[in-house]
């Protein structure tokens, strides 16, 4: 085994030099004294020359020189791909992720016709709050020191917990500042607590998994050709003819559509894939309606949901866990899962408490109650063109771009459950970094994995990398690859930024989730060491409990490993060791190097190579990173083993006694958090598990379904003895007496108000229609009306798939979805150019006979509330953006659709008369930013069909023959 030393520096490799070999001497033969001297002045003058050469080379530019070794070029087809991005990567939009909470105040702005801004003012919270610091610490770094070859090393609790030191990194300060247990509740109070879900019983999911597992090969090898031709391989060209528009009362009545499929019913795409799910084992020809199909796939899911994704209410049970025992938590509770909200949780109450609950539900807040649940799609986090993916480590990488996302937040499996009560000091340590939770056991030398699926292979594969990127490579390391494809996707400004006391820096746009698909085919990742290599600081394994996670530090990750990210995005569509496992990462970096994380670093790094260049033309840096999880992340605190930890790691099987024992364990050491893994293959088992959770947490929560503190009189539910549980029984019993007063009507009579979409291409119209399974969480119940607006001054306006092969789209979705089969409940129309959401809300509701839905005085009175305001229905407003489309950048955003719950605070009210008092609830794309609400972007009716790929019995036609839908 090589051990490579640590301070052996990379970016300073001796490059091969040297001149012509000298002849053998030989005595007494003076002739050769001439040749002699000449091959002595020519070994002299090349090792001269040699070393100038070195001297010349900059140490990024030997550092790519030894990377770049053993790499293949980019094919032809590549290059030309290569030079389309570069050329469309200064049009391209920027996705924006905040860090920043969310806004202070909950607003629903009531707009006039005329544009007037008047904005009612539905719920507050908690404004910001600035903490004085106590003590503030700043560090000065000298610069880097003469190279030592030795190598160094780092043991015990010094190796574990003290940062590196940044020597190389000339001109950075660092400081922090400590804080008091009162200051640090006051300042984190309001982390987002993240859940990971999976319910393997919905169809929608289960449809995908099976798809993947039997297909996924083949997906692949279509777009990937795909990608390179920039043609789908999958249209058959037997199946395009001209037609008709299938809507009658659409923009393009009797106009013939070029290119557009007809007789899709008849084509299988999986027949064109040659492969097989199993939910269509017998064949297709017993699937001949879009209703028998569903079927299928439904019973399918029943009877074939896995260990690790049956449903066994641990999700449940795990936020009952989390209000019992954190109750100072003031922050959200976001859920993040493939499609599916949680059965359990009340409707109503949902999408209805957190503005109209009246003062009674307001002050359950104060006692950790949370009033939302919210569960966004995963499709609206993970990377364009590479969505198919059941790998949750890859999925873990993106988890933390959930909208507005606080500085710190909390990671949690739907399996972790909190055991007693958690103070903010088990989360935070003095100086507000986060508390990194571990085994007992040291990770010793690391190893390159394959893509088999054993964990121990992959945690050895995250130690090399974790050894790679911090024990071998030093802090200044930056590939000259990868700011070269910073500058080819334009992610380098012109502008800069200026830190207010040194000297000014350019500007890196992050990652970008769009891009993805493109780095991935087209920037390859560094490769690893093949050779297994030791660590110069002690590592461990990490544990099975909740995550503590400073947000900017996955901000860093996702930017300087991009690539390696995105290689993972694209051929990892399930675990594998060969992924780089999330916590181990984390737990590594912010341990060492938590000023990595300022969104400053990695720019200061590449003035620092500018400066050190061959003919250095700029002044070396400056940077001042403030520890504060703002800037930098705050230094951390390990805490090892069970004694020290409060952990508890347990699995369910099919021995009962066993399981019993891992119920003994619990209620013996009493951990502050145990994780219980499903491991079982029986429903029995599963019973158990369900009934040890309810015994152990029997408390419902405010938002489920059906509390238990349900009493009509309020002073009945505060029986117990016990003065602070009692007044907290009856605050809730309180809030429920108002809530099953007043909310399941008033939200019922919402559901059946009708649903207003306005698109700006038809193929918008089948992925907004079925998006409205998750966004209403299955409640709508109204009729859909979708107008697909004109924007062009021709006869006709140019399809979206006219502008893919105008642009000569090369990302598709390849897997087989349904096209929609709209029944009576929908209806589709044309929008004339230049009406706006209102007029079209005016149009359509004109014809209905719904009178409107007046929100009663909980919802607030006054200027600041909306009580008395009388809704006359929803509007989704998924226009595109300056269509038609005119960049690749463009056309990959040409489509959207809701990919989350949504609740009363995420619409604005829009007037729509004839009364002041009549509105339509408005959900807009433009509004995501302000409003936290997250959308799903794509170029192709496919593209958004790949996350709701059945069909809705609610709005759609069962006996309706299949259809498939083409890329």
């Amino acid at each position: 085994m090589r051990k490579i030393s640590l301070r052996h520096q990379p970016t300073e490799l001796p490059l091969p030099m040297g001149g012509a070999p000298r002849a053998p001497l030989r005595r007494n033969r003076r002739p050769r004294l001439s040749l002699l001297t000449l091959c002595i002045v020519a070994g002299a003058f090349f090792i001269i020359f040699g070393l100038a050469i070195l001297r010349s080379t900059s140490p990024m530019e030997a550092s790519q020189r030894v990377r770049d070794t053993g790499r293949s070029a980019l094919t032809a087809e590549e290059g030309q791909v290569a030079e389309e991005v570069r050329k469309e990567a200064l049009r391209r939009q920027q996705q924006q992720w905040s860090s920043a909470p969310p806004p202070p105040t909950l607003t629903l702005p009531v707009v006039a016709d005329a544009g007037e801004n008047t904005k009612r003012q539905l719920s507050p919270t908690d404004a910001a709050v600035v903490v004085t610091p106590t003590t503030t610490t700043t560090t000065k770094l000298p610069a880097p020191p003469t190279p030592d070859p030795r190598v160094f090393q780092r043991t015990g609790r010094e190796g574990e917990y003290r940062l590196e030191e940044p020597d190389r990194l000339p001109g950075l300060s660092i400081s922090r500042r400590t804080y008091t247990a009162a200051e640090l509740l006051e300042k984190f109070s309001n982390v987002d607590y993240i859940y990971s879900f999976v319910n393997g019983t919905e169809a929608n999911h289960h449809y995908r998994k099976e798809v993947r597992v039997a297909c996924i090969a083949d997906v692949l090898r279509a777009e990937n050709e795909t990608y390179v031709s920039g043609y789908p391989m999958l249209v058959d060209s037997a199946a395009t003819t001209t037609t008709n528009d299938p809507h009658g009362d659409t923009r393009r009545e009797n106009r013939s559509n070029q290119g557009q499929p007809t007789n899709t019913a008849a084509v299988n795409p999986f027949a064109a894939l040659s492969c097989v799910p199993k939910f269509m084992s017998d064949g297709v020809d017993g699937l001949k309606t879009v209703g028998s199909f569903l079927e299928s796939v439904e019973g399918d899911a029943r009877n074939g949901a896995d260990n690790r994704d049956r449903e066994t209410d641990e999700l449940r049970h795990s936020i009952r866990s989390l209000e019992q025992h954190v109750q100072w938590h003031r922050g959200r509770v976001v859920i993040v899962s493939p499609g599916h909200h949680p059965t359990w949780v009340d409707g109503a109450r949902n999408f209805l408490a957190g503005v109209c609950g009246g003062a009674s539900v307001q002050a359950l807040r104060s006692r950790g109650t949370h009033l939302r649940l919210t569960t966004v799609h995963q499709d609206a986090l993970m990377p364009y063109g590479m969505r198919l993916t059941a790998d949750s480590h890859v999925i873990e990488q993106h988890i933390w771009r959930v909208r507005n996302t606080t500085a710190v937040h909390v990671y949690m499996n739907d399996d972790y459950f909190v055991n007693r009560d958690v103070a903010i000091t088990d989360l935070f340590n003095e100086y507000g970094g986060t508390i990194v939770r571990t085994e007992e056991g040291f990770l010793h030398e690391g190893e390159v994995a394959d893509k088999g699926i054993s964990w121990a292979r992959g945690v050895r594969h995250a130690q090399q990398f974790n050894i790679q990127e911090l024990d071998v490579h030093h802090e200044d390391d930056l590939p000259a690859k990868l700011v070269e494809m910073w500058t080819t996707l334009g992610r380098l400004e012109n502008s800069t930024f200026t830190d207010t006391a040194h000297s000014s820096l350019p500007v890196l746009k992050g990652s970008n989730t769009d891009e993805a698909v493109d780095v991935a085919r087209l920037f390859p990742a560094e490769p690893m060491h093949s050779t297994p290599l030791e660590p110069r600081r002690p590592r461990r394994y990490a544990t099975h409990a909740p995550f503590v996670y400073c947000t900017n530090m996955f901000r860093f990750l996702s930017t300087r490993y991009e690539r390696e990210f995105a290689s993972a995005a694209l051929h990892h569509r399930a675990r594998v060791a060969a992924d780089l496992f999330l916590p181990f990462l984390y737990n590594a970096f912010i341990m060492a190097r938590p000023w990595q994380a300022s969104p400053q670093f990695l720019p200061y790094l590449m003035q620092l190579h500018r400066s050190r260049g061959r003919t250095p033309t700029e002044a070396p840096p400056s940077l001042s990173i403030s520890l504060d999880n703002v800037d930098g992340c705050a230094p951390a605190t390990l805490l090892a083993g069970q004694a020290s930890n409060g952990c508890v790691f347990g699995k369910f099987s099919d021995d009962i006694a066993e399981n019993q024992r891992v119920v003994d364990l619990i209620a013996r050491a009493n951990p502050l958090y145990f994780n219980i893994n499903a491991g079982f293959k029986t429903v029995a088992e599963a019973d158990h598990l369900r009934a040890y959770l309810h015994d152990k947490f029997p408390t419902p929560v405010y938002l489920e379904q059906a509390p238990a503190t349900t009493a009509a009189d309020p002073e009945a539910a505060a029986a117990d003895g016990d003065g602070e549980k009692d007044a907290t029984a009856a605050a809730a019993a309180a809030a429920n007496v108002v809530a099953d007063a007043v909310l399941p009507p008033l939200f019922d009579a919402l559901m059946a108000l009708p649903v207003v979409g306005v698109v700006s291409y038809e193929e918008g119209v089948c992925p907004l229609v079925r998006s409205l399974s998750l966004a209403f969480a299955g409640h709508h119940r109204g009729r859909v009306h979708v107008a697909v607006q004109r924007y062009g001054d021709g006869e006709a306006d140019e399809t979206l798939r006219e502008a893919r092969t105008r642009l000569r789209n090369r990302v598709i979705s390849a897997t087989p979805v349904l096209k929609c089969a709209y029944g009576s409940a929908v209806k589709v129309a044309s929008s004339a150019r230049g009406e706006g959401v209102a007029d079209v809300a005016r149009r359509v509701l004109q014809a209905s006979d719904g009178a409107g839905v007046v929100l009663p005085s909980t919802c607030g009175a006054g200027d600041g509330g909306a009580a008395g305001l009388r809704v006359r229905g929803f509007v989704m407003d998924a226009r595109t953006p300056h269509a038609p489309v005119t960049s690749t950048a463009a056309l990959r955003a040409a489509l959207s659709m809701p990919g989350q719950t949504l609740a009363l605070e995420d619409f604005r009210a829009m007037r729509v008369g004839p009364d002041d008092r009549d509105v339509v609830l408005v959900l807009a794309r433009e509004d995501a930013a302000a409003k936290a609400v997250h959308w799903i972007d794509g170029a192709s009716e496919n593209d958004l069909l790949l996350t709701y790929p059945l069909p809705l019995e609610a709005y759609e036609d069962m006996t309706t023959p299949l259809a498939w839908a083409v890329p």
